[in-house]
Parts: C-alpha cells; structure tokens; sequence
C-alpha cells in the first residue's frame, strides 16, 4: 500500500485551517472568493467557450496520473 507524503497531509491541513478560520472570522472574504469563482469559471458562457480547452487539459492529467498510478501498483 502506498503512502501518502507527510508534507502533502501537512499543506493540506494548513489549507483546511485557514480555509475554516476564513469562514468563522472572514466570511465576507470567502463570499469574495465564491463570487469570483462563480464568474469566472462556472459561468455558463466561460464553460460554453472554453468546455473543450478544460476537456482536453482533464483529460490529459487524468491519464498521466492513471499511469503514474498503474505503472507504480504493478512495479515498473
């Protein structure tokens, strides 16, 4: 079984409690943050135009990391 980077658990910890004291004491900064995310890159007509560019680019790491994982689960 492989493990997960102590240094990954860390930064995402980190993020989580940042992201949780933005929410208790900042919550005009994270309706910000909402707001632009909302704009930018949920807006229908931004997906309408750009659907295929985020396709290909999922596409593409969604294979890279199946094969980083395959070809590390069979030991190559």
């Amino acid at each position: 079984m492989t493990t997960i980077n102590p240094y990954i658990k860390v930064f995402f910890g980190l993020l989580f409690i940042l992201l949780g004291l933005g929410y208790i004491y900042r919550p005009d900064a994270i309706e910000r943050v909402n707001r632009l995310i909302k704009e930018t890159f949920l807006n229908d007509s931004y997906v309408a135009l750009h659907r295929r560019n985020w396709g290909f680019l999922l596409l593409l790491l969604g294979g890279v990391l199946v094969y980083m994982g395959a070809s590390r689960a069979l030991g190559k």
